[in-house]
């Protein structure tokens, strides 16, 4: 028995030549990465000991800590899953169509229902000291902060409303928006209750308007929105307006 069939004993090479394989093996194993390797959480314990890290402010450990955190979600959810379905898949579908192409009505719709939500939600303690999660000195720090924050939703609207979708959906088109809202939400695991369990109707919207666009760049707009509108209330109800 050579090397190939050994290996085939314990795993089936053939299974790689499965998009349904592909796709449960890149969502699992970017979800595990994420969640031991990709938080802020993370940033900290590891450089907890380092001299560089020990000689910062707290505010300035929370920044270096989203800038790990928005470049690990680059790496993990876009480069990632690119190079993967590139490599095992044919004619992937990236959901990368012009925004100029999609209707944008519904996405607006969406941002003014979700508004006087987050103004309520924003009002109340356990909301205004979790958001933002820097605490600016000054205009300026927010604007940088916000600059290393953001982009990470473009990593998240990429992975769960991209090519991981649209393979979803040539292997089972009913239930794809529903198989890509369970790793969406349990992403937010970390996250107040009320904003986990949220985001399961937010990943089964936003997946819909993205499968009816192919793409998802719409989708990074509102979520971005709503992150930054999310950070502005609170800092707003905490007082730093003030």
């Amino acid at each position: 028995m050579n090397i190939r069939e050994k290996i085939e004993t314990f795993f089936p090479l053939a299974l790689l030549k499965s998009p349904e394989m592909i796709l449960i093996f890149t969502v699992t194993l970017a979800m595990l990465i994420i969640e031991y390797f990709g938080w802020q959480g993370v940033f900290h314990f590891h450089f907890q000991s380092v001299d560089w890290y020990r000689s910062l402010t707290q505010n300035d450990k929370f920044f270096y800590a989203q800038v790990w955190t928005t470049f690990s979600f680059f790496i993990v959810l876009v480069i990632f899953p690119s190079v993967i379905f590139k490599a095992f898949l044919r004619d992937v579908d990236w959901m990368l169509r012009s925004p100029l192409k999609t209707s944008y009505s519904q996405y607006l719709l969406l941002y003014f229902i979700m508004f006087p939500v987050l103004i309520i939600a924003a009002s109340r303690p356990q909301f205004y000291q979790f958001y933002p999660l820097y605490r600016p000195e000054n205009a300026i720090d927010w604007l940088k902060f916000e600059l290393v924050y953001l982009p990470q939703f473009f990593a998240i609207e990429f992975f769960f409303r991209g090519p991981a979708l649209a393979i979803a959906a040539k292997i089972k088109k009913e239930i794809a928006v529903f198989l890509m809202m369970m790793p969406y939400a349990l992403i937010h695991i970390h996250k107040p209750f009320p904003e986990a369990v949220g985001s399961m109707f937010a990943g089964l919207i936003l997946g819909h308007l993205a499968m009816k666009s192919r793409s998802i760049w719409l989708g990074v707009v509102l979520h971005i929105s709503i992150a930054l509108s999310m950070d502005f209330l609170g800092l707003y109800y905490s007082g730093f307006f003030n």
